[in-house]
């Protein structure tokens, strides 16, 4: 292989530390599905996570790979673009400790029957001689140092920040600047989902929780509670657009009553917004998947939330004072954000359906 990528899936997250080892022996760069987001964090051959979050960049190195290998990774229609991620000419390998797995998804050219692990430090142990160069030339390195995170992506189109509130990508690159970097990042369903996943770092695999079970929202805020206690070292940055959020409003309480080290961001773009993007276009009668103007801050303080809202950058001081003061309190923050028109992800997602 000249051009190999290894993509990691949900497998794959005890075996980090052997994907890097044989991924600098055979030059590969790194992916994850986004489930196993943050596996390779800090790494300067990572590039993120692969599927329809993935950074221009990310999409053009991966389709070029001559080698593609999945480890502990499905290789499905979100992780691989439906394909598009997968050059012509691309030899497809798949690591899997399931049979029924390999080649589930997409056709492989090979499958290989074992632990994600003890094949990867078995595989190096295999390549004699000395590391190969691969994919980790001067100029990709330099390239992902350059573009390899969404923050570093010029916006395009260009900042949405106005009357109806803020860009959710403006809004997204200053939390993550805002809040600590030491944190559990949970993200509910709908179309807001692709800018905490691909703008909100995490320190690990650990850090990343994606709440996409069938595509049902409203349990975003639940799995937030499931890891601040889990990981009560962490501050937890629950991710909910308005719709899942006013779903599980009552579970507020209980994140307030339990003293829980929280941070709630609801993606506040008044309805429905998977549900907007795709249906209005084609003429359909959205009044039952829109809302009115609704004051989520305030409903947050009734459940005994810190809250801010915001509507432009300088909005996001109060944010800044909580993180800075005691944290008493959990904090809610009401972001009323910009439409974005249906974001750049969910319309490769609805190929799907």
């Amino acid at each position: 292989a000249r051009r190999p990528v290894f993509v990691a899936g949900r497998g794959a997250r005890a075996a980090g530390p052997q994907l890097a080892a044989l991924a600098q022996r055979c030059g590969a760069l790194l992916a994850t599905s986004a489930v196993a987001s943050g596996l390779f964090t800090g790494d300067p051959w990572a590039l993120g996570i692969s599927g329809g979050f993935a950074t221009p960049l990310a999409a053009e190195l991966i389709s070029a790979a001559d080698v593609v290998v999945g480890w502990g990774c499905a290789l499905t229609m979100w992780t691989m673009r439906h394909g598009a991620l997968i050059g012509a000419d691309a030899t497809v390998v798949q690591v899997d400790l399931d049979a029924d797995a390999l080649g589930a998804h997409r056709p492989v050219d090979l499958g290989v029957l074992g632990d994600v692990a003890a094949t990867a430090a078995d595989v190096a142990v295999a390549l004699d001689g000395a590391d190969r160069p691969g994919y980790r030339t001067t100029e990709v390195r330099a390239r992902i140092a350059a573009e390899g995170r969404w923050r570093d992506v010029p916006l395009d189109p260009p900042d949405l920040t106005g009357p109806e509130g803020i860009d959710p990508r403006v809004l997204s690159t200053l939390l993550d600047d805002v809040l600590p970097a030491e944190r559990t990042v949970t993200v509910d369903s709908g179309n807001f989902m692709g800018y905490p996943a691909a703008y909100l770092d995490v320190p690990d695999e650990a850090g990343f929780c994606f709440t996409q079970g069938f595509q049902s929202i409203g349990l975003g805020l639940f799995t937030g509670i499931g890891a601040a206690l889990a990981r009560p070292d962490r501050l937890v940055v629950a991710a909910l657009g308005d719709g899942g959020a006013l779903m599980a409003a009552a579970e507020l309480e209980t994140v307030a009553r339990l003293g829980l080290a929280m941070v709630v961001v609801v993606y506040d773009d008044r309805g429905y917004g998977a549900e907007v993007h795709h249906f209005g276009p084609h003429g359909d009668d959205l009044a039952t998947v829109v809302f009115p103007e609704t004051d989520i801050a305030a409903i947050g303080r009734g459940y005994g939330f810190d809250a801010v809202t915001v509507r432009a950058p300088g909005d996001l001081d109060g944010v800044r004072a909580w993180v800075a003061g005691p944290r008493a309190r959990p904090l809610l923050v009401d972001a009323k954000i910009a439409s974005d028109g249906g974001s750049w992800w969910l319309a490769e997602a609805f190929r799907g359906h």
